[in-house]
């Protein structure tokens, strides 16, 4: 008998919603170490198939199987590419052409588009809580973007990529909701991320990308672990539970903490000035999950 996935209370859901928050907010700086020697796509395919093993042998230890009924083969390679064939490819892209911080920010207009989505695809009802909420969130994001617009002018392409990258996490956090999953969290987001494999390598092939070992330091082989094992695999194992314990709209607001983590933590970490417009932005931000929480808590979603 097929193992139905893990039930997470709203209380649980809320803790590894701040989980993520740090996992994937403290990944920008290490990210940053990692490229000081190492290539942008042998770095995240190495990331991403280490993760992957991770995710799946965890879950296994867990007592969960591997095996994915037939009939949510399409539904898992369509949220595999929307949540990491598609976000990773174009978000690596923008961090190319763009700065990696600017990068972020775009990428954590999410929860317009996940909004969006679940308003289309699942039929919830889009409150003027959550309403608020997701005005503040995006405000406090354009006040972190919009000290420096030069980078979106100068990079129209990495600034149209990093918004289909969220774009497609939107899409991708809704379609998960779309049926009830018999398997795991664990294992979902691992065969996710093997599938998304798929195309990375193909682009890694033909890249110049070429990865030296030699070459790594002991600084970006600590960044590796920390991206495999905390921004990949425990971010993932969390995020999922996240998506699975709450509507689309509400895990989506939940995650514009992220980019203000990412700013912190690069600030601590990287020596990186933080300004008025960070301040600011922080403080919007921290008002969209405020109204947010107090909006979950009153409605207890399931």
């Amino acid at each position: 008998m097929e193992k139905h996935a893990t039930q997470v209370s709203p209380q649980l859901g809320y803790t590894l919603l701040v989980t993520t928050w740090l996992c994937w907010g403290f990944s920008y700086p290490a990210t940053a170490f990692v490229l000081q020697t190492m290539d942008v796509w042998s770095s995240r395919l190495l990331v991403m198939t280490a993760a992957a093993v991770v995710l799946l042998v965890l879950g296994r230890l867990q007592g969960a199987s591997l095996s994915v009924p037939r009939s949510h083969w399409p539904d898992l390679i369509i949220a595999a590419l929307c949540n990491m064939a598609v976000f990773q490819i174009c978000m690596t892209f923008g961090v190319q052409l763009m700065s990696p911080g600017r990068t972020s920010v775009i990428v954590y207009t999410m929860p317009l588009w996940a909004s969006i989505f679940a308003v289309l695809i699942l039929g919830e009802r889009l409150t003027w809580p959550r309403v608020v909420a997701m005005a503040l969130g995006l405000v406090g994001l354009g006040v972190l973007v919009g000290q420096d617009l030069s980078h979106l002018r100068n990079a129209p392409l990495g600034a149209g990529l990093t918004l289909l990258s969220a774009v497609s996490f939107g899409l991708g956090t809704v379609w998960m909701k779309r049926r009830q999953w018999r398997n795991d969290p664990t294992i979902l987001a691992g065969w996710q991320l093997l599938i998304a494999i798929v195309p990375v390598s193909l682009i890694w092939a033909f890249s110049d990308a070429r990865l030296s070992l030699p070459a790594i330091t002991m600084d970006s082989w600590l960044a590796i672990a920390y991206l495999i094992f905390i921004a990949n695999a425990l971010a993932y194992f969390s995020w999922f539970r996240v998506v699975a314990a709450f509507p689309a709209t509400v895990s989506g607001i939940g995650a514009m903490a992220v980019p203000v983590v990412g700013v912190l933590g690069s600030a601590w970490l990287l020596d990186e000035k933080i300004g008025w417009h960070e301040w600011i932005a922080l403080g919007l931000i921290i008002g969209a999950l405020a109204v947010n929480l107090a909006s979950s808590l009153r409605r207890r979603p399931a």
